[in-house]
């Protein structure tokens, strides 16, 4: 095993995480997280896919999915395209690409 970087926050550089799992020859990773690492894994861009699940409920106050620090006005918004949307009973999967910020103008 090797020891990875920390990046400059003093956190795991996901960039050096992503690059040591591709010369262990992984071409997929799926991340089940909370919002603190997959938004640092949006805001990184190492993120190529989003699969959301939605369930017909409310609940009252939650975490948010992403936390994206940086990205708090509108301007700053990650647009997504939708690739998939498939009923699975009475759940919603969604499956979503980013888009490049020129395919958004």
């Amino acid at each position: 095993w090797q020891q990875l970087p920390a990046s400059e926050d003093g956190r795991l550089n996901l960039h050096a995480l992503v690059t040591c799992l591709a010369d262990l020859e992984f071409n997929e990773v799926h991340v089940e997280a909370g919002p603190t690492l997959a938004g640092a894994l949006v805001l990184a861009g190492l993120v190529d896919e989003f699969l959301v699940y939605q369930a017909p409920v409310l609940l009252g106050s939650g975490r948010p999915m992403l936390h994206l620090s940086g990205m708090e006005n509108f301007d700053d918004r990650l647009h997504l395209e939708l690739v998939e949307r498939r009923q699975m009973g009475s759940d919603t999967r969604f499956l979503f690409r980013p888009l490049k910020p020129s395919a958004t103008a």
